[in-house]
């Protein structure tokens, strides 16, 4: 979505008009990497005291719209506050991503006017309904770029097999190969192996197994000395697995911050967060309601 130079029935707040002989509305947009995915970060610079009023009211937010061509995706954020976070998924974008600024009315407003209105709308008033721009904000534009490790890709670093014992009915990890080894029972491990098929299953998959078995190989890593973790930098998982937290998430494996990290929320972080995606998957399969209630 590409902001264009628009004419409106009725002022609107813009660097492309003068229809406010005062006030500017010029948010800051940062975007920072959080681990795979990014954090978008707003603050809106908003110096209308009309429509300061209009977003205290309740009559009005700040609404910022978020596009991305080449996937396709797009959302919308809206709030009341001058600072607002946004989480966004990397694989939900590719390429070119645009952000765009407005103020707009969330309610009818009826005989809206403002002092800080040009001259030609002196004494002028003007009914806006619910859903109309109010003030617009340069566009942002980005160029995301994918730049995912491995280790979110479950052949690079995990092998997954059948355990050959089969008295054992419970997963095991084995960290002693050059691959973090999955072992799962017998009839386990053809039912993974069937559900492998099917892309869309590849989420549950990564939470049945990668997961799980990844918070068990950080686990052990806490357990050790940092020399004692550095006798794994020949094994192909180590290398993956440093290089990811170093790059994507700016932490040394060898350091003792490591130590203090949530292997939880790491591990699902590391392998780009199924879940989602796993009870989406899931809900829409057993055609049961899911997300927002």
């Amino acid at each position: 979505m590409e902001i264009k130079y628009k004419l409106y029935p009725y002022p609107v707040l813009s660097p492309y008009s003068n229809d406010y002989k005062e006030g500017i509305f010029q948010p800051t947009i940062d975007i920072v990497r959080d681990g795979y995915n990014l954090r978008i970060d707003f603050v809106a610079s908003l110096t209308s005291k009309s429509l300061l009023e209009c977003i205290r009211t309740g009559v009005a937010k700040y609404v910022y719209h978020i596009e991305c061509a080449q996937t396709g995706f797009r959302t919308v954020v809206q709030t009341d506050k001058v600072s607002e976070v946004y989480t966004l998924l990397s694989k939900s974008v590719n390429g070119k991503l645009q952000i765009c600024s407005f103020v707009v009315a969330v309610k009818d407003i009826t005989g809206y006017s403002s002092p800080e209105f040009h001259d030609d709308y002196k004494g002028r008033s003007f009914d806006i309904e619910a859903g109309c721009v109010m003030a617009v904000g340069k566009m942002y534009t980005v160029d995301i770029t994918k730049d995912i490790d491995d280790l979110a890709n479950t052949p690079s670093i995990f092998n997954i097999t059948r355990n050959p014992d089969p008295s054992c009915k419970q997963m095991l990890v084995d960290m002693s190969q050059r691959k973090i080894i999955i072992k799962l029972p017998m009839n386990d491990f053809y039912s993974y192996k069937a559900l492998s098929t099917t892309p869309q299953a590849q989420a549950i998959l990564n939470s049945l197994t990668v997961v799980p078995a990844l918070v068990y190989v950080l686990e052990e890593l806490r357990a050790m000395s940092p020399q004692e973790r550095s006798e794994n930098s020949d094994t192909l998982w180590y290398k993956v697995l440093s290089k990811a937290l170093l790059t994507q998430f700016d932490c040394d494996i060898e350091d003792e911050a490591f130590d203090t990290l949530n292997f939880m929320i790491l591990a699902q972080k590391l392998i780009n967060d199924p879940l989602s995606d796993a009870f989406a998957f899931m809900t829409s399969s057993f055609g049961v309601a899911g997300g927002d209630e």
